[in-house]
């Protein structure tokens, strides 16, 4: 990102000092910081440097610092892949001056300093106090900057997006006789779409589906209780078990295995992250295509319910009544496109998805990672049939379906992924529907 002409305190951008992110982050390391302080005389050992203040103006984070008796401040612009610091006593493109090396180290309490929360190119227009795109508001002992309602999809350079390289689809299985239900008993099976909200770090599970027993009224039409929930085959002893639902049964328990999200006990160590990444985005995609096996043998059993879990902790025992709600399966496929418009100074890509042509309408509550429904008809669930569409599904769900991408940064950061969108699924240019 190239950085505006503006002067502070005395001098222009030009003339800060460069220090490198971490590849592919915002993230500054102490021990680069040491290594190129030890270059100048910054002092071995670090001064009772207190940070008194901070704000943030047009993209400028500017940190009010005490030195002994001395007091400084020290500049801060986060750009795409380096921080550029000055001062107001020192400090130049060539020199890391004492005030700028000290209130750096200062903000490293763990060894590293993420500036992500800094990091707003284009949002601030110059001469304007306030940006269009988000809010900045002063709190005690810092500063919070957030989106602005509408720009909850703003897209910065470096952000994470979903892959669209390569779409799959995942091969459903198809529904042999439409007419065939399970037989019910008084006492019988059913199926539990156990779902939750996957940001949530309790949630911890993906969307998987869960047998239970139930005992039927009296005239078998409607569940008069549950029983429990099927973890393994001894749970059904006694129940007559169609071949369907046998099959239903072990696609189950293969699901309930890799449901649970794995999380990094070693968040720091970016080998362990990736390694952690690359189980999941597994787990997703062998979950998918066990609901692929799944779908048809679902579209013969007499009950389905819904039951939000918060969390894997939950599925346990018995299902109490009032957490479990009917729903239903379809074999229609949600088919995704996409609309780019031009508004103005940023482009928005908002997601669409239709059922047979007929448009969904859309909510994060009618999204549960491989599956979506209507947000006015929330018991009928349609299963996605690739891992590139609930993936990216996911993602815009996030965002309220919009990303907004502002016009200074497009071309070199973001034309080429609407191309990419492009080589697999509909996009419609400037049109509103």
């Amino acid at each position: 990102m190239k950085a505006k002409s503006i002067t502070i305190s005395g001098k222009p951008l030009s003339q800060f000092y460069k220090l490198p992110f971490e590849k592919g982050s915002r993230v500054l390391r102490l021990a680069v910081l040491e290594e190129i302080a030890s270059a100048f005389s910054v002092g071995e050992k670090p001064a009772p440097l207190v940070i008194q203040s901070l704000s943030f103006d047009q993209g400028l984070l500017t940190v009010h610092v005490k030195l002994g008796g001395e007091e400084a401040r020290v500049y801060i612009v986060v750009e795409y892949d380096n921080l550029l610091v000055s001062c107001s006593v020192d400090t130049d493109e060539s020199y890391l001056g004492r005030y700028a090396y000290l209130t750096l180290r200062a903000m490293m309490r763990s060894g590293y300093c993420d500036f992500q929360e800094y990091y707003w190119p284009e949002c601030f227009a110059l001469g304007n106090r306030r940006s269009g795109y988000v809010d900045v508001v002063k709190k005690p002992g810092g500063i919070t900057i957030t989106f602005k309602k509408k720009f909850s999809g703003l897209f910065r350079p470096g952000d994470n997006l979903p892959d669209v390289t390569e779409r799959a689809v995942v091969p459903r299985e198809r529904l042999v006789d439409k007419q065939a239900m399970a037989r019910l008993a008084p006492v019988s099976i059913g199926y539990c779409f156990a779902n939750t909200d996957l940001q949530n770090f309790h949630s911890n599970h993906y969307p998987f589906l869960i047998p239970y027993v139930f005992a039927a009224t009296a005239y078998l039409k409607t569940v008069k209780s549950f029983k429990r929930f099927v973890f393994n085959p001894h749970d059904v002893d006694g129940i007559s078990l169609s071949p369907q639902q046998e099959e239903l049964n072990s696609i189950c328990f293969a699901m309930k295995e890799i449901a649970a999200i794995r999380f990094n006990a070693n968040a720091h160590l970016p080998e362990k992250v990736a390694e952690t990444h690359k189980l999941n985005d597994a787990n997703q995609l062998a979950l998918l295509k066990l609901w692929n096996k799944a779908l048809p043998l679902l579209m013969q059993q007499r009950f389905t319910h819904y039951f939000y879990t918060y969390g894997l902790r939950n599925v346990t025992g018995k299902p109490v009544m009032r957490d479990m709600k009917l729903v239903e399966f379809s074999m229609e496929v949600p088919v995704l496109s996409f609309v780019l418009r031009d508004e103005g100074d940023y482009y928005e890509l908002e997601l669409k998805i239709r059922v047979k042509g007929k448009l969904l309408k859309l909510s994060s509550d009618s999204i549960a990672l491989f599956l979506v429904c209507d947000r006015v008809k929330p018991y009928l669930w349609y299963l996605l049939e690739a891992e590139m569409d609930y993936k990216l599904v996911w993602f815009f769900s996030r965002v309220n379906f919009k990303v907004q991408v502002i016009k200074g940064y497009y071309k070199d950061f973001f034309e080429g992924y609407v191309e990419g969108i492009e080589r697999w699924y509909e996009v419609k240019r400037g049109l509103y529907h």
